[in-house]
């Protein structure tokens, strides 16, 4: 999609053709102070006939060209307060998509089989780690600046943590705040009864209709939403789909869900992270003393889930692993939004004014060294 901004015309107003006055009326006084010696200081001599006969020095013959550099700065920047017209143009065209990252946040995230600089981390710090890496771009990973990212997170019910947004920033704070229910900052507060459940079926379920909501406004173009013409999902689960009793009746089956972002256009990308093989469970165990679900990861239903859609089943077993899944998952998914082409045309007058303000500080430059009077 071809986009094309410009911006109109601006007139010189009354104050810019009053400082271009100013400026004009300024130019003869430049010559009549280098000319006249009797503007300079000096000192008194009862003859200079002897100095009369010695040789001009390549300063006395060159003592023109200050003042030449004041007058031309001053003409840049009196041509630049008139605001010529130019009609430069310039092409923008970057690649983006909307991405969602739907994050299971259940209790069995807590399990520290995972490393960091070969420190042992909960499931949950390497995700959150190896995630804002995708999203800034560190580690090999070449950031994702032009992508609507969003994140979904889902334990006992499915929560939008952050609306599809191009201001990561603030994605990464939200990122850093999130957590397993009943955990702070990487510590157990409290036993939080929504953390030993995981509706996936419904994770995946809102995950698409933040997409949905995304793309419809990118078909109808409305301005910031281009990248949504290309939508994807990031899954990230270490369990199955486990919906709480009461909630049974009404929970998504996460196939069922797939196949509706599929014929939506929306490819998921599910990732499956199994931890270490033979990690101990004990160590997932809270400051009370309460032992975390280790959970065993329902691989043959995340690639029914990636496969409805067109996408592709990731197996992370370390930080290692998943940096490198979400390195291919940022090859894979690469699209341009489009070109935008800009008129400008203050390009002119931001050339004059540089110009301008170069030959001054030249000029001033020479006239403090080269070119320095005594007294």
């Amino acid at each position: 999609m071809i986009a094309e901004l410009s911006l109109p015309p601006l007139a010189p107003g009354p104050v810019f053709a009053a400082l271009a006055g100013v400026f004009a009326l300024a130019l003869p006084w430049i010559w009549i102070n280098a000319a006249d010696p009797r503007r300079r200081p000096a000192l008194r001599f009862s003859g200079t006939d002897l100095a009369a006969d010695l040789p001009r020095s390549w300063r006395q013959r060159t003592w023109f060209i200050p003042p030449l550099l004041r007058t031309l700065g001053v003409l840049a920047l009196l041509f630049a307060l008139l605001r010529p017209q130019s009609t430069g143009v310039s092409r923008d065209t970057s690649e983006g998509i909307a991405i969602e990252m739907v994050l299971d946040v259940s209790g069995s995230m807590a399990e520290t089989d995972f490393a960091i600089d070969g420190r042992p981390v909960r499931r949950m710090e390497a995700v959150k780690q190896v995630f804002r890496d995708f999203v800034l771009g560190a580690e090999g990973l070449a950031g994702r600046p032009n992508d609507l990212i969003g994140m979904t997170t889902f334990a006992m019910y499915p929560d939008v943590r952050c609306p599809l947004t191009l201001d990561h920033a603030n994605l990464v704070n939200l990122l850093r705040e999130t957590d397993i229910p009943g955990w702070v900052r990487g510590r157990q507060v409290y036993e939080h009864p929504e953390s030993n459940n995981t509706a996936l079926g419904d994770g995946i379920a809102r995950g698409t209709d933040e997409l949905r909501k995304a793309g419809e406004k990118a078909t109808a173009g409305i301005a910031g939403a281009e990248a949504a013409r290309s939508r994807i999902m990031i899954l990230l689960t270490d369990g199955y789909n486990n919906p709480a009793p009461e909630l049974k009746k009404d929970a998504v089956d996460p196939v069922e869900a797939a196949k509706l972002a599929g014929k939506l256009g929306i490819k998921i990308y599910a990732i499956g992270a199994v931890g270490a093989s033979g990690a101990s469970p004990g160590r997932g165990r809270g400051i009370f003393g309460a032992l975390q679900r280790r959970a065993e990861v329902d691989e043959p239903t995340l690639k029914a889930v990636a496969a409805a859609t067109g996408g592709k089943y990731f197996r992370a077993e370390d930080t290692e692993s998943l940096a490198t899944i979400y390195a291919e998952i940022d090859q894979l998914e690469r699209r341009k939004t489009g070109e935008r082409v800009y008129n400008d045309h203050t390009a002119l007058a931001r050339s004059a004014m540089l110009v301008g303000l170069i030959l001054l500080a030249s000029e001033l430059l020479l006239a403090h060294l080269a070119y320095r009077r005594v007294p």
